[in-house]
């Protein structure tokens, strides 16, 4: 098939024109990239070097196929033609050799200049997060808490999970009849609180030992229990809401994560 390229571009590209400045809305010069980010620095590269070196060619492929280009022309206005090799071709161990999205060959050899072209989707659509958790380091405590900020409902919204661990615990202590009695008079009306409680998004994880070895440890999923002003029952123990962190709960599997 017989085509015409058309020029890459893109928002802040260099202008190829003397004495043309380009727009200052793209700012590449802002670009923060260290010795060991390799990813903006090919980036910097393709956008402030070569970037009217590159070429368009639209070409539709079904998704999921490998794709091999046999043959590649170049033909110009004088009617020269010249057979242009792929620039990943040659011996797949050549360090010289420049290669993106291409295919790994296995013992070395010959490059594949294949292109994989993986069944993912076009477009994604993205939403509020269903579920956020935050994994707090306690060195004071020397164990770790799983905190759900964010906690999923039954009727599929979301909700801040310090609100939903409040709801639930006033709900649960209004079950409960409230203490008989009135105050001794001459009881004190100021009181001092010397500890709060762990709220209820508060999963904490404690350490434990790996099987087999006295001295290695790992860290554990645990429960705090429910303290409910007179409640006659032994305290519930508060379990998670996300999936995160209820990850073998409901099979009585305990949970240790990485």
């Amino acid at each position: 098939m017989t085509m015409i390229p058309i020029p890459v571009s893109f928002a802040g590209m260099p202008n190829t024109r003397w004495w043309a400045f380009e727009d200052r809305k793209t700012n590449f010069g802002d670009i923060n990239a260290s010795t060991t980010d390799l990813a903006k620095l090919l980036f910097l590269e393709f956008a402030l070097v070569f970037s009217n070196d590159w070429f368009v060619i639209p070409y539709t492929l079904p998704s999921g196929s490998i794709a091999s280009i046999r043959g590649f022309t170049v033909q110009n206005t004088f009617g020269e033609q010249f057979p242009v090799a792929a620039a990943g071709s040659g011996q797949d161990g050549d360090w010289q050799r420049w290669s993106m999205f291409s295919v790994n060959v296995l013992g070395g050899g010959a490059a594949d200049t294949s292109l994989v072209l993986l069944p993912t989707v076009a477009k994604v659509q993205q939403g509020p997060l269903t579920e956020d958790v935050w994994l707090v380091r306690d060195e004071v405590a020397n164990m770790v808490w799983g905190i759900e900020k964010t906690v999923p409902l039954a009727s599929g919204d979301s909700k801040p999970g310090l609100e939903t661990a409040r709801q639930a615990l006033a709900y649960l202590q209004g079950l409960i009849a409230p203490p008989a009695g009135q105050p001794a008079p001459g009881a004190a009306t100021v009181r001092y609180e010397v500890m709060t409680t762990v709220p209820e998004n508060w999963i904490p994880f404690i350490p434990v030992h790996v099987p087999g070895d006295n001295r290695e440890i790992q860290l554990q999923r645990g429960a705090m229990p429910r303290i409910l002003a007179g409640d006659p029952n032994p305290p519930a123990k508060v379990r998670p809401r996300t999936v995160l962190l209820r990850q073998g709960l409901d099979a009585a599997a305990a949970l240790f994560p990485p």
